[in-house]
């Protein structure tokens, strides 16, 4: 049984933040035994998270991320984690920056990990 990981890299090197206009991925399966292969997905504008979650109007969006079972990022907010769990990915937030080391962490269980970022600012009465 494999695990798909995907991790946001916006320049195709380091772990970048603002999952939802991201398209480019690195994708790692992870096997039983905690090796991986690692590829770099590049997707379209209309494939980002941000046009499926805000610009999708099909009935049942449907988005590569889909079918991973984490997603690795940077920053991603809670709206868009929400999302993801309902397509049963894990969004994972993260201050590591190298995709291999994250991925390395995660395989080992020493991967720290953040909530999702609220929006809603603090403080602003209305």
């Amino acid at each position: 049984m494999s695990i798909k990981v995907a991790i946001t890299a916006q320049n195709r090197k380091s772990i970048s933040s603002h999952a939802g206009a991201c398209r480019n991925y690195h994708i790692y399966t992870i096997d039983g035994n905690g090796n991986y292969k690692k590829e770099l997905v590049e997707l379209a504008k209309n494939e980002s998270l941000m046009f499926t979650f805000h610009e999708d109007t099909s009935e049942n969006p449907k988005n590569y991320i889909f079918d991973m079972n984490f997603l690795l990022t940077q920053g991603i907010g809670q709206g868009g984690a929400n999302k993801l769990a309902a397509q049963n990915v894990t969004a994972l937030v993260i201050k590591e920056t190298d995709p291999d080391i994250a991925i390395q962490k995660f395989i080992d269980k020493t991967l720290v990990f953040f909530e999702p970022e609220n929006h809603h600012h603090k403080g602003h009465h209305h």
